[in-house]
């Protein structure tokens, strides 16, 4: 290939929204505002706890995905960059 018409200049992946990176940052629960008690079904209450726990393990699922887009991302830009992967870098 001709010198002229060889590529020059390294490739940079375009800009990620920053909302695919976006860890969830939740508020803990406090103490009970009103102490009031009720009375619910246990069965709606269980069904209710699932519900909890399901959203919980897609929030911590999303949070991983997250990381690893970032850590992707900062990998893949550092090789285009300078040719190589930093030692942190996952190998394949």
């Amino acid at each position: 290939m001709p010198s002229s018409i060889a590529r020059t200049e390294r490739p940079k992946l375009p800009t990620l929204n920053p909302e695919l990176t976006q860890t969830e940052k939740l508020t803990p629960i406090g103490k009970p505002e009103t102490g009031e008690l009720v009375t619910v079904d246990k069965g709606w209450l269980a069904a209710v706890l699932d519900r909890l726990a399901e959203a919980i393990g897609a929030v911590t699922r999303g949070n991983e995905r997250a990381g690893g887009v970032k850590l992707e991302r900062r990998c893949t830009a550092a090789v285009l960059e300078a040719g190589k992967a930093p030692a942190d870098c996952p190998a394949k």
